[in-house]
């Protein structure tokens, strides 16, 4: 076993930090004690430093199966940066260069390959590989190999063959969603041995989720720049149905003089890069994308994501979102839909999907409806579906309704009744212990109602907390509340002219 000093050693020299996010430590020691592994983390959580922290403290190669050239390229970038010897294959390349890499791996001069999951199962490349020293295959986006996955591709399934090639290699699995049908079935497909199994924390308290229903297209749109718009100095990600509606929202927001640029699968790869490349430079502001964007890119300060539409079910909800606040910062995440959205995604499910998957895949569209239409914590439902218990948040559209009924719900009081409750009683004592002897008693109490007097001008205490507390009371159950309060000791008035309401404890 890895002694952990050896473990701190590395993560400072290579990837200069001093300390380890949830579980990234515990992950990281198991993979490097030769362990098959299963790791759902947070997007967010440092997915990709659980396998390649480990592949510079192994002796072989560590083959890193990744579904999109985009989060190859990135990681790789990263890893040169940092001296490590490390490429990727993919059909970007020309085939000198992918020949280079080849003789290179069979040399033992690579550290990590990167490779997609189709060339990963390809003849030629088992037989580059079985040349080669390999001491772990690390398999990303992992829900890709389920088909109960929101994302599910067939190539993944083909994976566990490498293990007829490399018995005695582990296996670690990453993703950033799964349930615990999803997590069965990752394990059962990659046919991973007694794996130690990591779930990290789903809750990313720094997002606020918030649902809107709207019908309308050309509403959506307004709405959707009006945020942008209130928002144009940070970076947003704007997820569409389809590539037109991609292209229709960039050139909208464009003529906000919004910098915009539209991204989907119909583009050339040097387009796509061009966009990426500027958002992630910032020289645009927004990417209006279909749902390939994302996946694995690693932009920290994206402030908010919207769907201009419905998704198709909670997981890829979870995961798109995910791409906002990956600095911690507090980020959006707002969702625009309508009951048509869900008939056009259901058409186009039926198009895309075998029947006999059909009833699963119509129940997780479902339950995203549900989530859409549900008045409760939107967070404690989404949180629930990955079998993950909590409160309400507070932080989402819901919770602040809740708030805000709350707040109306302390109405004026019966019109017989003389005096306010108790707990209303704390509110005037804590106001008076915070005034102390600012205000006559008339004064006091325009205070507590929330009247714009002069003398509240004059002192500035309008931005009080305790201003308006008592607002929805009648001005005489106030004023008779305030002088049982002065009758009983509880606040006193002092002064030789002119009477100031002080808190009882103060007033000598």
């Amino acid at each position: 076993m890895k002694k952990r000093h050896e473990i701190q050693d590395t993560l400072e020299r290579f990837f200069h930090l001093q300390t380890f996010r949830p579980n990234q430590e515990a992950i990281i020691q198991s993979v490097v004690s030769g362990h098959d592994v299963l790791a759902i983390m947070a997007t967010g959580g440092g997915k990709s430093l659980c396998y390649q922290l480990p592949a510079l403290m192994l002796s072989g190669m560590t083959v890193v199966i990744s579904p999109l050239i985009a989060l190859m390229k990135d990681q790789v970038d990263a890893l040169l940066a940092q001296g490590v010897n490390v490429a990727m294959l993919n059909s970007s390349l020309t085939y000198d260069r992918q020949r280079a890499i080849e003789a290179a791996a069979v040399a033992g001069k690579i550290r990590i390959l990167y490779v997609s999951p189709e060339r990963a199962v390809q003849a030629d490349f088992v037989d580059m590989l079985q040349k080669c020293t390999v001491s772990l295959f690390a398999v990303d986006e992992a829900h890709c190999i389920s088909m109960w996955g929101h994302q599910f591709r067939p190539e993944y399934r083909r994976i566990k063959g490498l293990r007829a090639f490399f018995p005695g290699v582990p296996f670690a699995a990453f993703t950033a969603t799964a349930t615990r049908r999803v997590r069965e079935d990752i394990i059962n497909e990659l046919r991973l041995q007694s794996p130690d199994v990591f779930i990290g924390n789903f809750d990313r308290p720094n997002l606020r989720y918030a649902v809107y229903k709207e019908p309308h297209r050309e509403v959506r749109m307004k709405k959707i720049a009006s945020y942008v718009a209130a928002h144009r100095n940070v970076s947003g990600i704007i997820y569409c149905f389809s590539r037109a509606d991609t292209e229709e929202m960039a050139a909208f927001l464009m003529k906000s003089q919004i910098m915009a640029a539209p991204y989907h699968a119909g583009m050339s790869t040097r387009d796509r890069a061009r966009v990426q490349e500027m958002f992630q430079s910032n020289t645009i502001s927004v990417v209006c994308a279909t749902i390939a964007f994302g996946m694995g890119i690693d932009k920290p300060d994206v402030r908010y994501v919207i769907h201009a539409h419905l998704p198709k079910d909670l997981e890829s909800y979870y995961q798109e979102t995910g791409r906002a606040g990956r600095d911690g910062l507090a980020s959006d995440c707002l969702l625009f839909y309508s009951a048509g959205d869900r008939a056009k995604m259901l058409r186009l499910m039926e198009k895309e999907t075998d029947e006999a998957k059909m009833p699963a895949v119509r129940e997780r569209l479902y339950q995203l409806y549900f989530y859409c239409e549900t008045k409760e914590c939107r967070r404690k439902l989404l949180l629930k579906y990955f079998d993950q218990e909590m409160d309400n948040c507070g932080n989402c559209d819901n919770c602040a309704a809740k708030k805000r009924a709350a707040k109306k719900s302390v109405k004026s009081v019966p019109k017989n009744a003389e005096l306010l409750p108790k707990e209303m009683e704390e509110e005037i004592l804590f106001a008076a212990g915070e005034l102390e002897g600012m205000l006559t008693v008339p004064e006091f109490v325009s205070f507590l109602i929330g009247l714009d007097r002069l003398k509240t001008k004059t002192l500035g205490l309008r931005r009080h907390k305790s201003y308006g507390v008592a607002k929805y009371y009648q001005r005489s159950v106030v004023t008779n509340t305030v002088e049982k309060l002065i009758e009983d000791g509880r606040l006193r008035t002092a002064g030789d002219s002119i009477k100031k309401v002080y808190s009882g404890k103060n007033v000598r």
